[in-house]
């Protein structure tokens, strides 16, 4: 019986780590993005026109879609973080006995998420890219979105502005 509880704990601490680690993954997919701001480099600009009388001040005709770069909002960098330390807490955990495998499973998420990291970083070079769209609302005035979604909406189509986004009619 106390074989059979040795048993138990030492399958339980071997493990632990894996167990850490998927929770950090399920954790990091609840993250949400932060909001577009408007007026910034993402987010919907006004100008031009006159007036109508609409109801709907936000919808409108497409005018022109372009691919744009946009500085990325580091979610590339944490996915590349929780990437090297989960592999680096696996290679980490193959190492040593006892508490040494601990330390080392410890050290080795810490060193692979510094590396994932700075791996993302390099890739990403701080540009990502987003699409800028151009919409002549009924009212008279231009919109231009700029959302990282590849909009539905070809040049021509009916559509809504919204929360930063266009949406098709």
């Amino acid at each position: 019986m106390q074989m059979r509880k040795n048993n138990i704990r030492k399958l339980a601490h071997s493990w632990l780590p894996a167990l850490a680690v998927v929770g950090m993954l399920i954790l990091a997919g609840c993250a949400t993005r932060q909001p577009y701001r408007s007026g910034g480099p993402y987010g919907t600009t006004y100008g031009g026109g006159g007036y109508g009388t609409n109801v709907c001040t936000q919808c409108g005709t497409v005018q022109s879609i372009r691919q744009v770069y946009v500085q990325d909002d580091n979610q590339s960098h944490v996915l590349g973080t929780v990437i090297g330390a989960v592999a680096g807490g696996l290679i980490g955990n193959t190492v040593g006995k006892g508490d040494g495998r601990k330390a080392a499973t410890v050290a080795g998420a810490v060193a692979g998420g510094a590396v994932g990291h700075e791996v993302a970083e390099h890739n990403s070079q701080g540009q990502m890219t987003a699409w800028q769209v151009v919409v002549r609302l009924d009212n008279g005035q231009f919109a231009t979105v700029t959302q990282r979604e590849a909009p539905r909406a070809q040049i021509g189509d009916r559509v809504q502005v919204r929360n930063d986004h266009v949406y098709l009619l």
